[in-house]
């Protein structure tokens, strides 16, 4: 009688437990999702917004680059203007910067920068080879290789920035 009677308590605890876990479950899908979960990023062929906060427009005129010239083992530093479209010497580059950020964030869609302090360098820039587009993104001074510029021969990397 005794082991009937723990039998049906461990089989009770048992289904109590059960139905418990599913009720959590229901509850954890129930909840709304969190206001992270609802940022937009950006999805393969799509473009985030770059502004420019109107303090720091015409601010910045110029960023500094350094091209390494991997095969040979040398390096230039180059200045380019905001823009322009700048043929790299001695190369079949070139490269426009687009837009120069100092304090690069991004919050889904939209790039900006968080001050006009240089705490977080970054140039959009599109490098072309031969007329020819290869590469449209953000060089960061700080994390050089986040998103870099692959070349089987060339690197280039943002080294500085000019104010006007």
């Amino acid at each position: 009688m005794l082991k009937k009677i723990s039998a049906i308590a461990v089989a009770g605890a048992l289904a109590l437990t059960i139905s418990a876990c599913g009720k959590r479950q229901q509850q954890k899908q129930a909840q709304p999702p969190t206001p992270q979960s609802n940022l937009a990023l950006p999805q393969k062929g799509q473009e985030a917004t770059v502004t420019i906060p109107p303090d720091e427009k015409g601010k910045w005129k110029a960023i500094k680059v350094t091209v390494e010239d991997k095969t040979a083992n040398t390096k230039k530093d180059l200045e380019l203007t905001i823009g322009k479209d700048t043929p790299i010497p001695g190369t079949s580059l070139s490269i426009k910067p687009l837009a120069f950020i100092p304090s690069f964030v991004m919050q889904g869609l939209n790039i900006t920068s968080a001050s006009n302090e240089p705490t977080n360098p970054a140039a959009q820039v599109v490098i072309s080879e031969n007329g020819k587009q290869i590469f449209k993104g953000w060089l960061f001074q700080r994390f050089p290789t986040t998103h870099a510029f692959t070349h089987p021969k060339y690197a280039v990397t943002l080294s500085g920035w000019v104010q006007s």
